[in-house]
């Protein structure tokens, strides 16, 4: 079996997932690649290409191939496009992170990656994938495993009463829902991943997504990575006070609002705690760390995952406040290195988390995350068996082989 993995990305939750996947399906005999949109370099131990803008090989016939080169030398070729791109820009004053359904990449589809796989798997493919010409033209069955709401909205990536579509955006957003929809109508075999039940609820509901197959299949976790080490070790390596009581925060971006930095600061000025740091790893503006009674240290970006391990094993609690989560990686990833996470009710967590392992808060503002993490710090948690409960759950040669098991069954809808 011959599976393309498609992604914008190199770095990023959704481009480490993939490089996991592809990795573990690789240990498990099948053939693996990736194509990405933007950056250097395939990660060590993963195959792959990454794309060009206008060469991602308009792989049928000499003449189609003349036909497309006279239309792209007219400025025909990116016309949608850009007109699309103009008028985003224009109505952004909210400054959203939006995109559209419409592509620069406009012939992925005869890639040769793609003509060389059995199954494509796509993930977190905004600004990759160019919704009307990719479904209509692959004519193979395609996984699409959703790492966030974007696929299922307009224009965002989040969606929810803290994230509204703004008003100037409104037009824009329903005409993206259709041509997305439009597109996905048109493809040979779509099949759904949802990560979590959150997100197997948001493809039930989506008048975007509503009616193609869905499947849960839940992320993983390198358990060989993420792993339990010595606190006091871990603390000593990174400068870390031995008697401190320390809460880890992580974001890509630690000052993106769904994430919560500033509850999390509240929420520790309410609680009694002797001795507390907070810890956020994460791209920062100094100008906009928020002031505290308590130490706050900027970790930065790691660029490592066995230092993000270190950071993991050498706290006492990791905080996750987000408002909206279709996963929630960083909680899994916790757990696998022994420590217990206190979280708000998004993504993966209220699967997840048990009293054995963590507190689910009862809400979103800073009052709900302080009575989280009073309720947390009234229980001692056993490190190793926290690391046992996601072993025995997340590992990446469990969740490859639900992944095997689904492209074997959507490969079988195909021959009935």
């Amino acid at each position: 079996m011959r599976v393309l993995h498609i992604n914008t990305l190199r770095d990023g939750g959704a481009a480490w997932c993939v490089f996991r996947l592809s990795k573990a399906l690789a240990r498990e005999g099948v053939e693996s690649r990736v194509l990405i949109a933007e950056g250097e370099a395939m990660p060590e131990g993963v195959e792959g290409e990454i794309a060009v803008k206008d060469r991602s090989i308009w792989n049928t016939n000499r003449y189609l191939r003349s036909i497309k080169k006279r239309l792209s030398r007219l400025g025909w070729w990116m016309e949608d496009y850009e007109k699309m791109e103009k008028r985003f820009n224009k109505l952004n004053t909210a400054r959203i992170w939006p995109h559209q359904p419409l592509s620069q990449y406009k012939n992925i589809a005869h890639h040769p990656l793609v003509e060389w796989a059995d199954v494509i798997h796509l993930h977190w493919v905004a600004g990759f994938v160019d919704y009307p010409t990719f479904f209509e033209e692959v004519r193979k069955p395609v996984v699409w495993t959703l790492h966030d709401k974007y696929p299922a909205e307009g224009v965002q990536h989040y969606s929810s009463d803290y994230f509204p579509v703004p008003e100037e955006m409104r037009d824009l957003d329903s005409l993206c829902r259709r041509i997305k929809r439009r597109g996905m109508e048109k493809a040979f075999n779509l099949n759904l991943v949802a990560v979590s039940a959150t997100m197997l609820d948001v493809c039930r509901q989506s008048d975007v997504l509503r009616g193609f197959p869905v499947t849960l299949i839940h992320n993983g976790v390198d358990i060989d990575v993420y792993r339990p080490c010595d606190k006091q070790a871990a603390r000593k390596e990174l400068g870390f006070d031995r008697e401190a009581c320390i809460f880890l925060f992580s974001s890509y971006y630690i000052h993106d609002r769904n994430k919560g930095l500033d509850r999390i600061v509240r929420a520790l000025e309410k609680t009694e705690i002797p001795n507390k740091v907070l810890v956020c790893v994460g791209m920062f503006l100094n100008e906009l760390i928020p002031t505290s009674s308590f130490p706050i240290v900027i970790a930065g970006l790691l660029g490592s995952q066995s230092k993000m391990a270190g950071y993991y094993a050498a706290a006492d609690y990791f905080v996750q406040c987000s408002y909206e989560e279709s996963f929630g990686q960083t909680v899994i990833e916790a757990m696998s290195c022994g420590t217990p996470v206190v979280s708000t009710p998004c993504g993966i967590s209220p699967e997840l988390i048990r009293p054995s392992n963590g507190v689910i808060c009862k809400g979103y503002d800073s009052d709900a995350i302080a009575a989280g993490i009073a309720e947390a710090l009234k229980h001692r948690y056993d490190g190793e068996a926290i690391r046992q409960y996601i072993s025995a759950r997340y590992s990446y040669d469990l969740i490859a082989k639900q992944y095997i098991e689904q492209y074997r069954k959507v490969q079988e809808t195909v021959h009935t």
